[in-house]
């Protein structure tokens, strides 16, 4: 069985909305796993949610959306780095870096993950998960500079056979002053 490496990662959300004399405040955890299986990526979450209703009367809701998963391909990931944060204390950042605008793409939307900008994922880690998210980042780009020595050979294997060939050039005769 091929090695599979994994890290846990949170993203947090809220969202305040005064109106009609009511205050609504919803708070979102992410939890997430990502996996790096082959060549593949895959990315998975559940959302908790809850809101907290202050008017004429003050009440909390809590909700958990079930597992959502999305699976990428490597050639869709182009760089994957960790970004340590400016608070000591506080965890570290994965941020993966799309090869192409449509790499996370079905990440987002109803349900999904927010991004600050559609080529980069950038995933909170806690703090005693930065190593793993080293390794995890270093795994992540190995695999992805295997992947791309791999379709370099499979180019490079199929450019000589479908080259044309040169033809061989006729030899020039010497002409001698006797001809």
């Amino acid at each position: 069985m091929p090695h599979v490496t994994a890290l846990p990662f949170f993203l947090k959300r809220s969202e305040d909305v005064i109106a009609r004399g009511e205050i609504t405040s919803t708070a979102e955890t992410i939890h997430g796993l990502l996996r790096l299986e082959g060549e593949r990526l895959i990315v998975q979450w559940r959302i908790a949610r809850e809101t907290d209703h202050v008017g004429r009367e003050i009440r909390t809701e809590r909700e958990m959306d079930p597992i959502r998963e999305v699976v990428l391909p490597l050639s869709g990931v182009a760089v994957a780095a960790v970004r340590a944060s400016w608070w000591p204390w506080s965890g570290a950042r994965l941020v993966l870096t799309a090869a192409d605008l449509r790499a996370f793409e079905h990440l987002v939307g109803e349900g999904g993950l927010r991004l600050d900008h559609p080529a980069e994922l950038v995933l909170r880690l806690r703090l005693r998960d930065r190593i793993a998210a080293q390794e995890f980042a270093s795994e992540l780009q190995l695999a992805i500079a295997e992947l791309a020595l791999t379709s370099a050979a499979r180019v490079q294997a199929i450019t000589p056979a479908s080259r044309p060939q040169l033809a061989e050039l006729p030899r020039n005769r010497h002409l001698t002053s006797d001809s």
